[in-house]
């Protein structure tokens, strides 16, 4: 069994990007070792999270937004945007969308094969764990 990276966020202190150890108001994102961010951008990651999160549907559908626990693998390609958008200085909302939409692509939309055009709603975030390996 490979060995597990995680981070916790919470609405005072949320984690963004694998690795981060939270880039909240107050808390400053550890750098993330090499080697580790390789192997999240080559294989992806898991992203745990409980949050308000669907597509902005109709009421009563069952892609309506709700507050759901998720556990989903995401690809490297995410991983990659989350890292590039945190290198370039992007604030937790920002990278927050990328998560929404590898999440929404990935769980909602079973790898592009259902729910094309559809708006993701990801919001109410209670907390965020990244699992890498």
């Amino acid at each position: 069994m490979g060995d597990r990276e995680a981070r916790s966020a919470s609405p005072a202190r949320s984690a963004a990007s694998p690795g981060d150890r939270g880039s909240g108001p107050g808390s400053v994102a550890a750098p993330v070792p090499a080697r580790r961010r390789a192997q999240a951008e080559a294989e992806g990651f898991v992203f745990h999270t409980r949050a308000r999160f669907g597509f902005a549907a109709a009421a009563g559908s069952s892609d309506d937004p709700r507050v759901r626990r998720i556990t989903q693998a995401l690809p490297g390609e995410v991983a990659r945007e989350l890292f590039a958008a945190r290198d370039a200085g992007a604030g937790e909302q920002q990278q927050l969308v990328i998560l929404a939409r590898g999440l929404g692509h990935a769980y909602f939309r079973d790898g592009g094969r259902r729910a094309h055009g559809l708006h993701i709603a990801f919001s109410d975030l209670e907390f965020a764990d990244f699992s890498i390996g």
